[in-house]
Order: C-alpha cells, then structure tokens, then sequence
C-alpha cells in the first residue's frame, strides 16, 4: 500500500511504501506561520516583543571582569567571543583537570575568536579559514538577544563533534545568530581534543587522587557548565534551564555526563545528535560514543610516551604542542583519543548506568540520520559481500537476515543493506530510550529523531561538514546541523525556500525544547505534534523529507529480529 500524502506540505514527498506495524501517519495541518515567509518564527518561548539587546558595547559583568560584546549576524543579537572559562591548559596545566579562569581588569572586548586546542590539518582542505591554535583554549561564545540581566532565557550549550581534525567553534555552521533570535541563548566552547583532550597514563592516573585519567574534554565540558552556572544570567540566561547538546564525539560527551555525577545539577535536558546507541550495540566499538578501558587508554599512553622519544611523563609534558600533534598525527602512532571507562568521569558502562539508576532524569531529544550506520545511496555490494556480511554478523541467525532483508541481485544487496543498516540505528536508539524509560526507571520524556533531508549541493564553507556531493551522500553524519542551527549561510550550498521554511520548523522544536523539556511547546510552538518515545510502541521521528512518525523497523517481524539480535550480545557498554 503506498500514500501520496506528505507529512508536510511545503515538503513534498515521494510515494512511501511503509505500511510497517504502526500504520500510515495521517497527514498533518501546518500552522499559517510556517507557510508564510523564511523568517524566524518566535516560539512560544521567545519573547518577540521583548526589545533585543541593542547596544553591545554595554559591559557585562562577570565573575572575571567585564566583557563587551559585537553586532552578530543578526539584528537585535550580540555575541561575546573568546571569554576564557579556565586557565590555559599547557605547562604544568596539560593533563590536569581545568583549572580556574583568570580575572582581568578594565573591560574586555569579547570581539574575537579563542584559541582552538592544536589538533592536526592534514586532512582540512585549503579553502578553509583556520583558527588561531594554542593549549590556551579554553573559551566560550555566548549569542543573545536578551535586553538585560533580568531576563531568564533558556540556555544552549553546544558540544562541537569530529574527529581529531576541524574542532573548533568559529566555523560558520555553529554560528548561534539564528537561536538567539528564537529567544536562546546559545553557547559554544573551545574543549580538549585528540592526545590533548584524552591521552591517559599510569602516573596521570596516579596523580590525579582518584586513580584515573584521561577523559579531559570531558572535563572542560564540565568547567564550561560550571562557568555558565555562576555567569550567564548576566547574559539574560536562565542558569536553571540549561541544554546541553552535542554531535557526534560531542554527543558522547554528553553521554558520559549524564552517566557521570561531575555535571549533576549543570543541565537540566540534554540533546545527543547521531546520538546514543543501546549499550550492547556493536555498533558502538566502532563510532564515537565507544571507549576503551583504563587498562588499554594507560597502556596506549605509555607507547606514546615510546613513541615520541619522550621517555617519561615529565618528558611528554615537556613537548612542545606541535610535536605532541605530530607524533598522534604519525603513521603507526598509538591511539591516544576517544573517550575511557576511567571508573571518575565515566564511573560505570552505559548499561551499568541504566541499571543502577545513576542515569541522570533529564528530558532526552535523540536521533540519527537515514544516511549513517553503514547506509549511503552510493553504496556498493555483491551478492556474494552481502551474503558474508550476513554469516559473520548474525551467525545462526543469517538466513532468517536473509530472509527478511533478501538479495538474489548485487542490486538488491545494496537495497536491502541499506534497509537493515537505517532498520538497525532506529531499534538501537528506540532500545536506549526504553531502557532510560523503563530500567533506568526515569520520569523524564525521550524525543526520538530520524533524519531524512539530504543538503543540497556541497559544503564549501565548513571544514567539519562533509564535502562531498549530496547526491553521493544523502542525509549523511552531520547533515542535520545546518537545520538545527538554521545556518544556511557560510556554507555555499544552493538553499531552496523549501530549506530555510525546514530549518525554521527545526529550530522552532530545539527552541521548544530547551524552553520547556518538549520540542512541541505545549501547542504553543511548532506545529506538528512530534511523539515522545513509549517503550510499548515502536517508532521515531521522521525529520526531513516528511514529518510525522514512523516505525523503527519495516515490520514487525524485522523489529523483532534486530531487537532479539541486539539483546542477545554479551559485550555491553
């Protein structure tokens, strides 16, 4: 059975062959607001009467001094750039906890971009503008809009993401113009990465007074929450709404804190996007949201301490910042990033967190995109790949895979592996929520997401972003943060009216969110009724191309299959 009707009409979709165990989603009014133009509209959270804050030059205190700001790129919005929340990390601050931020005298103009942690360029491409790089990176932006301290708007923090290469915060993509003129206020921060942000090492461990190490973005996630805490009412911030949010390596510091009770009482909801995986996914030994043990990270630090000539710990310290990047960066180095089960910041596995009821009870917005996981509308795969692929997944179970997702052509292969890989990360996140829900026992809503909206064009403005063309891409890592952000400028991409009307829509459910722990507003804000996840009903958020729920598997029967296979693995996370 197919339907014509579009979950939303200014997107018009294609026939959809989903039938699935939920049944077709019945097609859905949007508000006269979304139809009309591509200007920001104020969700009920925003105040858009309220006047924005239009002097900039109006200093702020903070508990380290004054601070002034610049015009954004939004009317009635400041930003204020490059405000240290900690001490400089190198010296005897490289691989200890942060430390706290200096004072200054006078006033500050907050007019420039921070530092980013060193980190290595090989892989950005020539076009793209790079930041200043210093161990002196611990800094925070802030984008409002508010007329004064007085107000209590809902606060942003955003965890940038990637991998060990364009890390850093003043990339067009992360602009938080848009937000701020939903009546957010937006933050991002400059934190550890690669070798600086997670190398751990027997004698680190040993001097730190709780017996473990690395971890350290983790940490300055922290610091830069703790700083919010005490300084950003003065920015019209509501220190007692507070969002953290992330991508990809970002979300798995978000992860790690809501297991963690460093952050307790620092956010009161949390936005994890390509996201959480359930805790015996495989799938998590290979993306950003797995790590290693103590064992293996102090293990891999000593090899780097070989590796480099360095000798001992205080030899490594003793390295300059370059050839701390260099020797990570070598062929053959040891690895020294991605995240620990250090038994302090991540005191327990993810599922061990669920059980013991140690996962914080904070509303949960969540999701993945239809182009991750494996799937990719360039993919290519014999019969014979697929058929292997089968046997070494799911051993006994291969031919019930096979047929439930069969191939006879190379054709089909790539269909029908594509339909288990995108099948496959909606189960994995639907399985995460209903163990916050039901093991966990929390209160709190989980708002789960699939993203569907391929970017048009390529990305020549964003070193982070994919640059590829979306038509090999699809609705790939990442592609979702144009969207959430509503920054559709800086990026060189050929943007319809039907993309900023979608990146308004998007923007409205974060704003919502943040406001009030439910991307719907009460009625008040976006439109469409997006569900909160109900352990009893399996299905998510379709975002993108249509909008309105689907089901988190094709059927019932490959549901149950992929829930069967991951409940069934003995490794956990």
């Amino acid at each position: 059975m197919t339907s014509d009707e579009p979950f939303l009409p200014i997107l018009p979709a294609a026939a959809s062959d989903r039938r699935g165990f939920l049944g077709r989603a019945a097609a859905t009014t949007v508000g006269a607001a979304l139809l009309g133009g591509v200007q920001p509209a104020f969700p009920a959270s925003a105040t858009a009467s309220t006047p924005a804050r239009s002097r900039p030059e109006t200093p702020v205190r903070t508990r380290s001094g004054l601070v002034t700001g610049v015009r954004a790129a939004l009317p009635g919005v400041t930003v204020y750039k490059g405000i240290p929340f900690a001490a400089s990390t190198a010296g005897k601050n490289r691989w200890r906890p942060p430390q706290p931020a200096p004072s200054w005298k006078g006033v500050r103009r907050a007019d420039t971009w921070g530092p980013a942690c060193p980190q290595p360029t090989t892989d950005t491409p020539a076009w793209a503008e790079l930041p200043e790089f210093s161990e002196d990176c611990l800094n925070l932006n802030i984008w409002t809009g508010a007329s004064s301290s007085r107000e209590r708007r809902p606060v942003v923090v955003w965890v940038y993401g990637g991998a060990r290469t364009a890390m850093w915060t003043q990339q067009p993509v992360y602009d938080g113009s848009y937000l701020a003129s939903k009546g957010l206020v937006f933050v991002t921060f400059n934190h550890r990465v690669g070798a600086f942000g997670n190398l751990a090492h027997p004698e680190l461990s040993a001097e730190s007074g709780h017996g473990a190490s690395g971890n350290w973005g983790a940490m300055d996630t922290v610091a830069a929450l703790e700083w919010i805490r005490r300084n950003i009412g003065a920015f019209g911030g509501d220190p007692d709404r507070v969002t953290l949010a992330g991508w990809s390596h970002g979300s798995s510091l978000v992860n790690i804190l809501m297991a963690s009770c460093l952050a307790r009482g620092l956010y009161q909801r949390a936005v994890l996007c390509a996201g959480v995986q359930y805790p015996k996914d495989p799938a998590l030994g290979r993306v950003a949201g797995g790590y290693k043990t103590l064992d293996v990270a102090e293990a891999n630090g000593l090899a780097f301490q070989e590796f480099t000539g360095a000798g001992s710990l205080a030899g490594l310290r003793a390295l300059s910042a370059d050839e701390i990047v260099a020797g990570s960066n070598a062929a053959g180095a040891p690895a020294t990033g991605g995240n620990t089960l250090d038994g302090y910041v991540l005191p327990s596995t993810y599922g061990a967190a669920m059980t013991s009821g140690a996962e914080i009870d904070v509303p949960v917005l969540t999701g993945n995109n239809k182009d991750e996981n494996g799937a990719s509308p360039s993919l290519s795969m014999t019969v014979a790949q697929y058929r292997e692929f089968a046997t070494t997944t799911f051993g006994d179970g291969a031919e019930e895979f096979l047929a439930l997702y069969p191939a006879a052509t190379d054709a089909e292969a790539v269909t029908s592996y594509n339909d288990y890989a995108r099948d496959e990360e909606r189960v994995s996140t639907f399985l995460w929520g209903t163990l916050f829900k039901e093991t966990a026992g929390n209160r709190s809503p989980v708002w789960n997401y699939w993203w569907s909206h391929v970017p048009p064009g390529a990305d020549t403005g964003n070193p982070i972003m994919t640059r590829g063309d979306a038509a090999t891409l699809g609705a790939y890592h990442g592609a979702e943060m144009y969207y959430l952000f509503g920054n559709l400028k800086g990026a060189g991409r050929p943007w319809t009216a039907k993309d900023h009307r979608l990146a308004d829509l998007t923007t409205t459910y974060l704003a919502d969110f943040a406001a009030t722990g439910n991307p719907n507003g009460h009625g008040r804000g976006a439109p469409l009724t997006w569900p909160a996840l109900r352990p009893g009903k399996p299905q998510t958020m379709e975002l993108g191309d249509r909008f309105g729920p689907v089901p988190a598997a094709g059927s019932e029967v490959k549901y149950a299959f992929l829930r069967d296979y991951l409940e069934s693995q003995t490794k956990e996370y």
